[in-house]
């Protein structure tokens, strides 16, 4: 069906809603109108003609039950927002003082990331209904004010740093070890370790109520981190995650200043937060205060982050307001960093200039990852015998990560005549549905799911996997972000196939350290596989590569002189020795 057509449909299946509804047809012709001229929003739905004359008199159905409020309800809980939009639209004059029609639209405004019209609507719906929590409304005031161009303000005037100390870099951080092993926290304390033998001397601060919010027991307020002297900014057993965002960064810029006027550092650097920015906006509060130069880490991109409904991650007035305050830190920083050229292209394209940007990307510590023989132990425990093996290392919880188009080449393989085993380290929400996936394909016998596994552990789970695979589909991070785990294979002397995203093709430089295949096709994936177990010595090849490139030119070690270079000229005086 044509766009025209399907304005026509979903036009009449409207105008028979709406006469049920209410029989005053200039007013609902005037907006049935006005609907027509959407195109970019109706185009979006679905082929209703396709539905027939059933889905017409489940429309109307509805609408006779609940006024047309159960229309829209029904479509929110289909996830189909455009469909509730244009109903919500149809009926909005109509029940503006109808309390739950107000929540049910301030909800789909939520899911559709329309944050502004969201808050309009909680005003409203707090007019109409005085049960409505005036927390939640205050919550919301501040997630829209965080991406409104706000920064946190430290009072007084700017108050220059007195003889800071040369090479201190005061490091802004949501998270850290020992408490959380993560690819954040790994990062960031390699990269830690890494400054400090170059010369520099990191002092981290942790964002309020980390670690208490983790509940792991007692903490100081300075700890000594393998050398790496952390403060944690903690005022008490508050609820953390239920302040307002613009109530917490106050926070935080407040109690990281103490620490600034404690460390006197020569600069600040802040890591992407749990929303990118975050941590940003309390840099450029302390920069203002006091002079000090920024430096801001971009090491994913968190804009889409808003919501958990994929479809919808890259949309909305959210989603594009966050784009804007990344970039407004971007501009407004001394020197912005971030992990690769496939993301500083991103930054470019963006407006950031080139010569801003510096790269300091993921490594891997290849004393920690060496290669080794298969775990016999562990091969036993899992059932692998000697057949041959391929595999990933990866949580289960992202779609991004497509462990599915493993399991599906695993199943092609398994036609084509190979006992090739497919080894899946890892665990997390997505896991029970990726073990489905492998029953229904009958390959339950065939993949492994090690669950998941401690991070000391994990080089020997990746000798139990002789081709390792990055299946990655496309996906705003898995784009344009390099993940850890492909450096870590290749210290291991492992083969590497990766799907063909920007970032992937970064780490392999096809054919030269490993080969790719067109992300989400299984079966393009399934043939190389097949040609790789059949050819060992390509196999040797591509690994022996990918190890000696690790080695000269991606450990942590090298970062520290990459930061020093980086840090070079934003402070006077030489590094501490």
């Amino acid at each position: 069906m044509n766009t025209h057509s399907r304005i026509i449909s979903d036009s009449e299946m409207l105008e028979v809603a709406m006469e049920e509804l209410d029989k005053a047809h200039a007013d609902i012709s005037r907006l049935l109108r006005l609907h027509k001229s959407n195109v970019a929003a109706i185009s979006a739905l679905p082929d209703s003609k396709a539905a027939g004359s059933s889905q017409d008199t489940k429309i109307v159905q509805l609408t006779s039950r609940f006024g047309g409020l159960n229309a829209l309800t029904h479509y929110m809980a289909e996830k189909n927002y455009d469909r509730a939009f244009v109903w919500a639209t149809a009926l909005r004059k109509r029940l503006k003082e109808n309390a739950s029609f107000v929540r049910a639209l301030r909800d789909l405004q939520g899911k559709r990331g329309e944050i502004s019209d969201a808050l309009l609507l909680t005003y409203e719906s707090a007019r109409l209904d005085r049960n409505v929590d005036p927390r939640g409304v205050r919550r919301l005031e501040g997630r829209l004010r965080e991406i409104s161009g706000w920064t946190p303000s430290i009072p007084g005037r700017r108050i220059p740093i007195e003889d800071p100390v040369a090479g201190r870099i005061l490091h802004l951080v949501k998270e850290s070890r020992p408490y959380l092993s993560n690819g954040f926290t790994s990062r960031s304390h390699s990269n830690f370790l890494a400054e400090a033998k170059a010369g520099l001397e990191p002092i981290v601060v942790t964002e309020p109520g980390f670690p208490r919010i983790l509940n792991s027991g007692p903490f100081g307020t300075t700890q000594d981190v393998d050398g790496i002297r952390h403060v944690r900014l903690d005022v008490g057993d508050i609820d953390y995650a239920g302040m307002p965002v613009d109530e917490f960064l106050q926070m935080f810029a407040q109690l990281a200043y103490e620490e600034v006027l404690k460390y006197r550092p020569s600069v600040i650097h802040a890591s992407s937060g749990r929303r990118g920015y975050d941590t940003a906006l309390v840099g450029l509060a302390l920069q203002e205060k006091t002079g000090l130069p920024l430096v801001y880490e971009v090491r994913s991109f968190f804009e889409g982050n808003w919501t958990g409904d994929l479809e919808w991650e890259s949309q909305g007035e959210t989603f594009s307001r966050r784009m804007w305050v990344e970039e407004m830190c971007m501009h407004r920083a001394d020197r912005v960093l971030t992990i690769g050229e496939a993301m500083k292209d991103e930054l470019i394209s963006r407006g950031i200039p080139a010569d801003k940007i510096g790269i300091i990307p993921n490594a891997v510590d290849t004393e920690a990852f060496t290669p080794r023989e298969r775990s016999n132990e562990l091969a036993n425990h899992h059932g692998i015998d000697s057949h041959p093996t391929f595999g990933y290392v990866s949580n289960m919880d992202h779609y991004r990560e497509s462990q599915e188009t493993l399991i599906q080449a695993c199943r092609l393989l398994k036609d084509a005549g190979s006992e090739a085993r497919c080894v899946l380290v890892g665990g997390g929400p997505r896991k029970d549905s990726l073990v489905q996936l492998a029953a229904d394909l009958g390959v339950s016998d065939r993949v492994i799911f090690t669950g998941s596994v401690d991070h000391k552990a994990i080089p020997d789970y990746y000798s139990l996997i002789d081709i390792f695979v990055v299946p990655r589909i496309p996906e705003r991070a898995a784009t344009y972000v390099t993940p850890l785990k492909p450096f870590e294979a290749m210290a291991l002397c492992k083969p590497i196939v990766t799907s063909d995203l920007p970032a992937l093709v970064e780490i392999v430089d096809p054919p030269l350290r490993g080969t790719t295949f067109a992300a989400g096709q299984a079966s393009a994936l399934a043939g190389l596989l097949l040609d790789l177990f059949e050819d060992p010595d390509e196999c040797r090849r591509m690994a022996s590569a990918g190890l000696e490139w690790v080695r000269t030119s991606r450990t942590w070690d090298s970062n520290g002189e990459r930061y020093v270079d980086e840090f070079a000229g934003l402070f006077e005086g030489a590094p501490i020795k």
